[in-house]
């Protein structure tokens, strides 16, 4: 299925009954919807499931550079809701996702449920402006970095199997270079533009014990400064921790929904 606003085109999924709950998952730079692929035979028994394709990726297209990626696809979030006549949703966010979770969360809380964050950075408080001094080695790195060598590298600093990884190898080659150096780069433009105010929405904030320190640090720090959480390390697993071990993610994904 498809959704189209003025800014462009997004594929989705929808899986599980009219009636329950709606959760949304969105991926990470260069992935797809495909991501979600455990997390759908979980959940599609007891609750709505809907995967897309953000902006630049698989089967979406792409959108202006000059906009706010997170900004409009939480506006493409609400679009599909409103298209599917949904109330609310949990929003799940897996890296990059996870910002596009928050802006969601920040800019139409009535819509928002909870929130599920799988490797992702808190934007309140926003970090550093110094921090976006890194994109043009960012841009400059990837550009130098040969294609085939640069996937493979992307992969295995992500994962752990290695059938992730050659999901990941192969998603990055079709999504391309240009389109990971961008999306960087807007990661590290939020991050230092931050969110005005934190969200209050419950969360249930995850990582894998092998992901980067960075991650692991700034998600314990969102924990401290968070009033309503959870928090869930999931074991033998890298930054695509839903695909690393995802009988571990999926049993804290459903406790954290029950718990709602």
């Amino acid at each position: 299925m498809y959704y189209e606003n003025v800014n462009g085109k997004v594929y989705y999924e929808v899986y599980g009954e009219d009636n329950e709950k709606t959760i949304v998952f969105s991926h990470g730079v260069s992935l797809d919807h495909e991501t979600f692929k455990s997390q759908i035979d979980a959940l599609e028994d007891e609750y709505k499931v809907i995967v897309w394709d953000m902006p630049y990726h698989g089967n979406s297209s792409f959108i202006n550079n000059k906009l706010q990626f997170t900004k409009v696809s939480a506006e493409f979030i609400l679009g599909i809701l409103d298209d599917l006549e949904l109330d609310e949703a949990v929003i799940v966010g897996q890296s990059l996702g996870s910002l596009v979770a928050q802006q969601f969360a920040y800019s139409y809380p009535e819509r928002c449920k909870a929130t599920v964050h799988l490797g992702g950075v808190s934007l309140y408080p926003k970090s550093n402006s110094l921090l976006k001094l890194l994109n043009p080695f960012i841009s400059l790195t990837i550009s130098l970095w040969p294609k085939k060598s640069l996937y493979k590298t992307f992969a295995k600093h992500k994962a752990i199997k290695e059938e992730t990884r050659r999901y990941m190898e192969r998603c990055s080659s079709e999504t391309g270079k240009r389109v990971i150096s961008h999306l960087t780069k807007e990661m590290v433009r939020d991050m230092a533009r931050g969110l005005p105010e934190k969200t209050n929405e419950p969360k249930l904030i995850s990582y894998g014990d092998h992901d980067l320190s960075f991650i692991k640090k700034s998600s314990k720090k969102w924990c401290d400064q968070s009033d309503n959480h959870q928090l869930a390390i999931i074991n033998n697993a890298h930054h695509i921790a839903n695909q690393d071990n995802p009988k571990e993610f999926n049993d804290a994904l459903q406790s954290f929904l029950e718990s709602l």
